[in-house]
């Protein structure tokens, strides 16, 4: 599973949290694909749910909170998951003003804005003015 399909799997379950509390195993059950495919346990999946903010875990159960579920309806993600996505995509480093009209319609950013993003996150570095993968 590559790292853009991972993060929309943990997403997607999050959301699912959002809809209806679930036990540990109904989670472990819904998405055992997910867990198989990053060879985790269950007890990695409780601690993660346990890492993640804004989820309560009540009765076994876990949920997102009222004001995190707003929250993960609304969410776009973020500058430095979509540039990973255009490098992973394009198979070798980007230009910046390449990677800033690769840019999803809805995202409005600067050439500084996607500098700033790269050298952020962890898996993105720069390179001249390129982009490329850490």
């Amino acid at each position: 599973m590559q790292d853009n399909e991972l993060r929309q799997a943990l997403q997607q379950t999050l959301s699912g949290l959002a809809h209806e509390p679930q036990t540990l195993d109904e989670i472990w059950q819904k998405y055992q694909h997910i867990w198989q495919s990053i060879g985790w346990q269950s007890q990695q999946l409780a601690l993660w749910l346990g890492c993640q903010t804004g989820i309560n875990k009540v009765n076994d159960q876990y949920q997102l909170s009222d004001k995190q579920a707003e929250q993960s309806s609304e969410k776009t993600p973020d500058l430095g998951d979509i540039l990973l996505d255009i490098v992973i995509a394009m198979k070798r480093p980007v230009a910046v003003k390449q990677a800033l009209s690769q840019l999803p319609n809805h995202i409005v950013a600067t050439e500084v804005m996607l500098k700033t993003a790269a050298l952020e996150h962890p898996k993105l570095t720069m390179m001249g003015p390129m982009i490329k993968q850490a």
